[in-house]
């Protein structure tokens, strides 16, 4: 049986500040890997985002698309599959949106404005998911820990910047409410790809 492997959790250096990769360079290593394809998912507007907040709308989003799009066009040429999703900050907690586009931004400038409820409810009407990324990780930076069970399709229990114990909390706390689960690397630096990648595997190639 064919194997299809997804990276779920990845940022690039166009529009994530945290990043030290390209998204061509991340194609690359993906692909060597062995990968199907990824999701490009670079920190939103109030997290941390390389666009300069002082943008227009129109010109934030545009620069928010550049890592995607040029993931997109590099995988077009080797074979990878390349989706687009992006990582919301609220206040600490981050959510991992699948299944919208760079339409659906340019047509919600209110999303910077959107609480849990908001957001769950609109990207639940568009067809999208949203996914509570590593609901348990302790920061330094953060002060407490916020869980929404009633806002999210899925949560992510294994995350490769986590430690063992953070995702076995997760893990417990998606069991507990019955929520879907998803694994990622969360994924900065195309050096190590080969090294600590996960993402989700599928019987079928993704579309």
């Amino acid at each position: 049986m064919n194997i299809y492997r997804y990276e779920t959790h990845l940022h690039t250096k166009e529009a994530s500040a945290c990043s030290v990769s390209s998204a061509v360079e991340l194609v690359h290593a993906y692909h060597q890997a062995g990968y199907a394809g990824i999701i490009i998912t670079d920190h939103f507007y109030h997290g941390n985002t390389a666009v300069d907040r002082r943008l227009d709308w129109k010109e934030w989003v545009r620069r928010f698309c550049l890592g995607f799009e040029a993931a997109e066009t590099e995988g077009e040429h080797v074979g990878l599959s390349v989706f687009f999703g992006w990582e919301i900050n609220f206040s600490g907690d981050e959510y991992l949106i699948y299944g919208l586009d760079k339409e659906w931004l340019l047509s919600h400038p209110q999303v910077i404005t959107y609480d849990h409820q908001t957001l769950f409810s609109e990207v639940n009407k568009a067809g999208g998911l949203m996914v509570q990324a590593h609901p348990f990780r302790e920061r330094y930076y953060l002060s407490e820990i916020h869980l929404h069970p009633a806002v999210v399709h899925a949560v992510e229990v294994v995350n490769a910047e986590n430690d063992e114990e953070f995702d076995r909390k997760a893990f417990a706390y998606a069991q507990r409410y019955g929520l879907s689960m998803t694994s990622g690397s969360d994924l900065h630096d195309a050096d190590i790809v080969s090294k600590t990648s996960l993402g989700m595997d599928f019987s079928y190639p993704l579309s």
